[in-house]
């Protein structure tokens, strides 16, 4: 179950970034940061009005989101082949997922992968990425 979700989110995460690449690239880097800060906004109202995580689990969430994407930069910037790379970024989601569980608890992990899931549906349907 877990695979499938986190295959699920992948993929909709490449089918939007495919269909936003152009639109991405036309915006300024303000229009961007702007778009960054709103999805943010948006997911940390969620994490803490709906599923009630408390100010630690939410800082605890950036720090593991912040070293997950330094990680992964890391990976790119050191492994030459691609399928070295798919490797490590593979295994790296894998604790990632782990330790998301562990900070907010499955059930509330497996609600929000649905409701990131839902949104960035949402979003390619009206071309907003």
């Amino acid at each position: 179950m877990k695979s499938k979700i986190l295959l699920a989110i992948f993929c909709l995460l490449l089918i939007a970034k495919v269909n936003a690449q152009t639109k991405w690239e036309e915006l300024t880097d303000e229009q961007k940061l702007e778009k960054l800060k709103s999805f943010r906004d948006d997911n940390q109202k969620y994490l803490k009005d709906t599923l009630k995580l408390t100010q630690t689990q939410m800082t605890d969430l950036d720090n593991l989101n912040l070293c997950f994407l330094s990680t992964l930069d890391r990976i790119d910037r050191y492994t030459k082949d691609h399928a070295t790379k798919e490797k490590y970024a593979e295994a790296l989601w894998e604790v990632r997922w782990a330790q998301v569980d562990a900070i907010m608890g499955k059930a509330k992990h497996e609600k929000y992968a649905a409701y990131l899931k839902r949104k960035i549906t949402l979003a390619v349907e009206k071309k907003q990425i």
